[in-house]
């Protein structure tokens, strides 16, 4: 799955864009990297299409994808190779912003990348993602030829369903890496052990302190699936020189249209006790996504003086 790096140029960019109800011009500098190291099964699909359709109006980006969709967790000499590659992106293209995108972990760039670049991201509540990763899991291993790789350990288990695995057997491990769910804590928590949810769901306090940490000092933006049309519109706002004319894509495009990545016969509904069951072990997840969404909400009235609107984002 996918990560934007957005590099603009040397020189800062300056936007001047006009707040709503006619309040004076206000000045943005645009950075010359923006990061989204995509958390998986939050609409990452309908983004990338949207800046395909962005980037294809304007052309005033560069958009690069990663091959990478598994390795979310990156070594010191990945980490090293990721941030030589940004630097040699922003010494090819001059002027003109690179959007690249891929899955993994946050890190810190270092201090002098750092006062040149930030990171974005989308969230989802956590119980619908936990249930699309798993059952978009189970559809790639049925679709996959016997020579390809499954994520599952192993390929008899692609016909349980998440009510079967949760009642047959430990809940968490059905929420975890192995099973193709992993931790929304650990995309914004780091490369540290405490983040590492490669075995079992995070369950560490500590991780999810971190992960806040790191949002408020290195995302100053997180979109929400549920607040699809709101979160593009405080995007665009926010960054007008580079995602002017996301949120009409969106509305022209996608408003009325579910976009699916798991067809429906692959999609099982879950009964009662599984969502209790799943919710508790989702507890801090949960807080994350709350402490998000809060962060969100204040944003939005602080621009554009309402309150977003929630509409489930048609996306599983």
């Amino acid at each position: 799955m996918l990560m934007f790096i957005i590099i603009v140029t040397v020189y800062q960019l300056h936007a001047i864009t006009e707040q709503p109800k006619k309040e004076k011009c206000v000045h943005r500098n645009i950075p010359i990297a923006i990061i989204y190291n995509r958390v998986p099964k939050c609409g990452s699909t309908l983004m990338n299409t949207l800046l395909e359709l962005v980037f294809n109006k304007s052309h005033t980006f560069r958009f690069i994808t990663s091959t990478d969709y598994t390795n979310f967790r990156l070594s010191a000499t990945d980490q090293l190779r990721l941030r030589q590659q940004i630097l040699n992106y922003s010494r090819q293209v001059n002027s003109t912003p690179i959007v690249y995108e891929q899955h993994f972990h946050f890190f810190d760039f270092g201090f002098e990348m750092n006062n040149n670049l930030f990171y974005i991201n989308q969230l989802r509540d956590p119980l619908k993602r936990a249930l699309s990763a798993y059952d978009y899991t189970l559809h790639r291993c049925k679709i996959a030829g016997s020579d390809e790789p499954c994520v599952l350990s192993s390929r008899s288990l692609i016909n349980i369903t998440m009510d079967t695995c949760v009642s047959t057997g430990d809940p968490s491990w059905c929420i975890s890496e192995p099973n193709g769910v992993s931790s929304a804590i650990s995309f914004f928590c780091g490369q540290l052990s405490i983040c590492d949810d490669t075995y079992k769901p995070i369950t560490n306090y500590a991780a999810l302190a971190l992960a806040k940490s790191n949002i408020e000092r290195y995302y100053p933006y997180v979109g929400l699936l549920e607040y699809i049309e709101s979160s593009l519109e405080l995007l665009e706002f926010s960054y007008p020189a580079i995602f002017r004319g996301i949120s009409e894509f969106y509305q022209t495009y996608f408003k009325d249209k579910p976009v699916y990545r798991t067809p429906a016969e692959s999609r099982y509904p879950i009964n009662n006790k599984t969502r209790t069951t799943l919710r508790r072990l989702l507890k801090l997840e949960f807080e994350l996504y709350y402490f998000v969404q809060k962060r969100f909400i204040d944003q939005y009235r602080q621009i554009f003086h309402r309150a977003p609107r929630r509409q489930d984002g048609k996306v599983r």
